[in-house]
This record gives C-alpha cells, sequence and structure tokens, in this order.
C-alpha cells in the first residue's frame, strides 16, 4: 500500500510539471504568431507598395511610347506630342493615358484587381518642353544623339566617369529646383485663322528680287549657272523663335555654349538639315525652306535673303584673305602696280599710282573670291594657304571674269581643305547656342507641318521629360521619367 501511494504521488506530481511546461510553450506560440503575423503584415505591405511602383513605372513607360514618329523618322528625336496632333495641349488626355495603363499594369485578366491595389487619381506635376530654356531642352538632345552614333558616351562613362557624374547630380538638383518653381503657362493655337498663316506664309517673289542693285548683282553673280533659286519663304512671326510659347520646367540653358558642346551640336545641324549647295542641284516643290542652314546663320524669312546673307559673308571672307595674299606675292603685286603706272603713271603723282595699285588689287580679289565662292556652292573644296599656282583669275582676264564668272566654275587644278560646309561650320560657330537651337526647332516645325505629316505641331507642345504624381490605394508615389 505504501508503494502504491506513493507512485500515485509521483504520477500527481509530474502531471503537474507537465501542465506548466504546456502552458509556457502556449505562450510562446502565441508570441511567435503574433511576429509572424506582423511580419507577414509587413511584407505584405512592402510587397503591395514594390507592385504600386512597377505599375506606375510601366505606366508612365507606356505613356512616353506614344512618342511622335514622324521627328524621330526624320531627326532621331524622341518627343511625346501632348497635343496628340492638335493645336490645344491636352493635359486631361495625357492623364488618361497615364490612368489606363497603370490600371492595365494592376489588373488581373479576369479584371479583378491585383495584389488590393486601387487606383484613385494621377496628375501631371512638370513637363520639360523642347523649347524651354531658349531650346535648351532641344540643344541636349540633339548633342546625345550624335553623341550616340559615334559612341562618346562610352568614353565619357570609362574615361570621364567622375567629372561626368558630378555633373548629373548637378543637373538633378537644378531640376528639383526648377520643378519647385514651375508656373506651367500653356499656350494654345485654337484661335489661330489658317486663312491668314497661309497669306503671310506667301510673299511675292518679284518684290523680293528688288532688294537693291548690289544684292541682286552679288546672288546673280555667286551662284553656278545650272544652280536655281528657290524662292520659299515663311513668316517669321509664326515660328517657335519669335511667338509667345508654353513654358516647362526645363533647365535654362548652362553648358551649351561649350566649345566641344556647341561643335556636337552643330554636327547635327549639318547631318540633318539641307543647304545651298545641295539644293541648288536638286529642287523640291514641297517642303519649308530650303536652304536650312543658311536659316539659322543669316535668320531672314526667305531662301533668297538666307542665301545673300551667307555670300556677302563668304565673299568678304574670301576677299579679305585673297586681299592680303596679292599684297604678301611680290609676283602678283608687281603686276597690279605695273598696270596702275601705265593707268596714271602720266600723272606724276605717285599718291594716285599707289591708290589705284591697291583699288587693282582690291578688285582683282573680289573677282578671285566670286570665281570662289561659286565653286564652293557647286561641290568644290579651296586650298587652306594659297599658291601662285592655285591663283585662278589672272589680271588681264579680270573684267571677263567679273562679266562671266561661270568660265571658272570647273577648276583647273584641283584644290581640297574649305568646303562650303565647312564655312557654314565657322559661320555658325559664330551664333549663340540658344539661337541655332531656336531656329533649328523653327525648321523642325516648319518642315513637318509644311510636309503634311504633322500639319498641327507645335513644338513647345512636345516634352521629352515627365514628372506625374499617381495615388494607390493611401499612397501618393511621384515618379519621372524621359527620353535618354
Amino acid at each position: 500500500m505504501i508503494y502504491l501511494r506513493k507512485s500515485s504521488l509521483r504520477a500527481a506530481a509530474c502531471r503537474k510539471r507537465s501542465g506548466q511546461i504546456t502552458l509556457w510553450i502556449a505562450l510562446c506560440f502565441l508570441v511567435f504568431l503574433g511576429l509572424y503575423l506582423v511580419c507577414l503584415k509587413s511584407v505584405q505591405i512592402q510587397y503591395q507598395r514594390k507592385q504600386a511602383e512597377q505599375a506606375v513605372e510601366a505606366g508612365v513607360f507606356s505613356l512616353f511610347s506614344e512618342f511622335e514618329p514622324h521627328i524621330l523618322e526624320q531627326y532621331d528625336l524622341f518627343y511625346l506630342d501632348t497635343s496628340f496632333g492638335g493645336r490645344s495641349e491636352r493635359k486631361d488626355a495625357l492623364c488618361s493615358h497615364l490612368w489606363q495603363f497603370t490600371v492595365n499594369n494592376m489588373t488581373k485578366v479576369s479584371g479583378a484587381p491585383r495584389y488590393g491595389l486601387s487606383l484613385q487619381g494621377v496628375d501631371i506635376k512638370s513637363m520639360v518642353r523642347a523649347t524651354d530654356g531658349s531650346g535648351a531642352a532641344f540643344y541636349r538632345q540633339a548633342v546625345q544623339v550624335m553623341k550616340e552614333k559615334t559612341g562618346m558616351p562610352l568614353a565619357e562613362d570609362w574615361i570621364l566617369q567622375d567629372r561626368f557624374s558630378m555633373n548629373a547630380e548637378e543637373n538633378s538638383r537644378k531640376f528639383q529646383e526648377d520643378c519647385e518653381t514651375y508656373e506651367g503657362r500653356v499656350r494654345d493655337y485654337e484661335d489661330e485663322d489658317d486663312e491668314e498663316d497661309g497669306e503671310s506664309r506667301k510673299m511675292d517673289p518679284e518684290a523680293r528680287q528688288w532688294d537693291g542693285l548690289w544684292n541682286r548683282f552679288i546672288l546673280s553673280q555667286a551662284v553656278p549657272g545650272d544652280g536655281v533659286i528657290s524662292e520659299k519663304a515663311a513668316a517669321a512671326s509664326l515660328t517657335p523663335s519669335h511667338r509667345e510659347l508654353s513654358v516647362g520646367a526645363g533647365l535654362p540653358s548652362g553648358t551649351e555654349n561649350r566649345l566641344t558642346e556647341k561643335q556636337w551640336f552643330i554636327s547635327y545641324l549639318c547631318e540633318y538639315f539641307t543647304d545651298a549647295e545641295e539644293m541648288l542641284k536638286s529642287r523640291r516643290e514641297e517642303g519649308y525652306l530650303d536652304y536650312q542652314l543658311e536659316y539659322m546663320v543669316a535668320g531672314k524669312e526667305s531662301d533668297r535673303e538666307n542665301l545673300e546673307a551667307v555670300i556677302t559673308r563668304l565673299l568678304l571672307l574670301r576677299e579679305g584673305s585673297n586681299y592680303l595674299f596679292l599684297l604678301s606675292t611680290p609676283e602678283l603685286r608687281k603686276k597690279a602696280e605695273g598696270l596702275a603706272l601705265l593707268l596714271a603713271g602720266m600723272t606724276g603723282n605717285l599718291e594716285l599710282v599707289e591708290s589705284l595699285e591697291h583699288l587693282i588689287l582690291l578688285s582683282w580679289a573680289y573677282g578671285e573670291s566670286l570665281v570662289e565662292v561659286r565653286q564652293l556652292l557647286g561641290g568644290f573644296e579651296l586650298a587652306p594657304v594659297k599658291s601662285v599656282q592655285e591663283w585662278q583669275v589672272p589680271l588681264s582676264g579680270l573684267l571677263a571674269a567679273l562679266g562671266d564668272p561661270g568660265r571658272y566654275d570647273e577648276q583647273a587644278k584641283r584644290q581640297t581643305g574649305i568646303s562650303y560646309e565647312m564655312c557654314l561650320r565657322i559661320f555658325l560657330s559664330l551664333e549663340s547656342a540658344e539661337r541655332l537651337s531656336m531656329r533649328a526647332l523653327d525648321l523642325v516645325e516648319g518642315e513637318l507641318r509644311s510636309t503634311g505629316r504633322c500639319p498641327e505641331l507645335h513644338m513647345d507642345h512636345c516634352v521629352d521629360y515627365m514628372t506625374v504624381q499617381v495615388w494607390i490605394n493611401d499612397r501618393c508615389l511621384e515618379r519621372s521619367y524621359g527620353y535618354e
């Protein structure tokens, strides 16, 4: 009996200890279960947030996939036309497209929302327009196009990585500051009268020919005989460089006037825009101005005026160079001195003879320059440093050359070095980056509108960078996206 009682007591004691251990495990299980549920909820929230971010980024990417194809096809530039082919900017359409693209990335095939996400609203916070900063946004994209073609970004990443990363951070900081002060002024063109615009673009060609005897003489003498001068004209008041524009959040001009960046941009202009050397040989009926690089140099309303301005600069440039060459070449100067003595030597006035000699030298240099300009427009090149053998117009044939310079359109001795495009590059380098950018935008807009590809295009409605705000559930997501 004693043995049985002790066994029963031990059994009772064992059961008591077993109950205490079970309760402790239950409490620990509840703690771990609560911690697990908290972690699970946190993972769910973070997963929803990540899915919302991906939906927004995919929606903005899809929105930018609606870029204007004609600008890309002709100029290799990516721009989103916020007017969607109209005259007024359609911010509501932008928001509608962004809403639909975002919803599509948050919805299952069955139509039910994914991950418990619900789209509450979208808004466009800021946009960078092609015309912002006097064309700085367009300038940077054009420079990037040329760098991509030559592989320059790869060299920048490898060789100058630190420097360019610092510049990128600085540009990003400036962009955020600009977004804070973004005014968002938008210019619509619904009230423009098409008939008045059409009449203003048409300018009387005969009236333009009567600009003065001297200008008409220069143009008629300097253009090769087989060239047909274009009579196209455009109304300057309707171009982006002259009219009131919509305002975006683009950076103002900064590094555009640096020598290397500017030469990249000039290379872009020379590759994508036409000049007189090309268009004098192949005349076209449609399109905007034919002498487009000349327009960027002179900024006149008609092809004739722009060509006159460039030819005048070329004649002055070449005449000065040729005059100095004659002064420094005794063999040629003696011929002018001999002619001056023959004409005025009997007067005995040495000052008159010397003045006549310089007048003959200037006329001789002008005749040579006229021949050279015709050859440049005809596709020939000129030697950077002339020799006596490369001088083309003899003094005895000066009057004949002025009367009929076409006899020298073919070079007797082929020269290499200075081309017409190189001369245009020199003239373009003398213009500011802002002026070149805006005149290039004039041509892009005018060309696409006149050819009927984008009849209502306005470059200040074209954006390449945008910041959007999207509200999903109880959070607001802000994302920026642009063409790179």
